[in-house]
């Protein structure tokens, strides 16, 4: 049976490690939004991005507010991505 420090530092440990990649997370959907035109901090395009980490070590990203128009230009590349991707499975099934 652990004790009541070793079971705090196993829950820092898992708090940590969720968080981590958390912020790695957030680090590529960033890459991600800035390939797209969309900059994260930016009050008119992407104002807040962040990692986050639950106790147990869950982790998430808090998307913060994000403007109309840069929502609609990602649910456009969302759109136009799925389409092509039914696209090439249709054509794949055709040969």
């Amino acid at each position: 049976m652990a004790t009541d420090t070793e079971a705090a530092a196993q829950q820092a440990d898992a708090f940590l490690t969720g968080k981590k990649k958390a912020d790695d997370t957030a680090f590529m959907f960033g890459r991600v939004l800035a390939e797209m035109g969309i900059k994260v901090g930016d009050p008119d395009s992407w104002p807040r991005l962040l990692g986050r980490a639950s106790f147990s070590g869950e982790p998430s990203l808090f998307l913060g507010t994000v403007p109309l128009p840069t929502a609609r230009k990602l649910i456009n590349a969302l759109i136009y991505a799925e389409s092509a991707q039914r696209r090439q499975r249709d054509q794949g099934h055709g040969t």
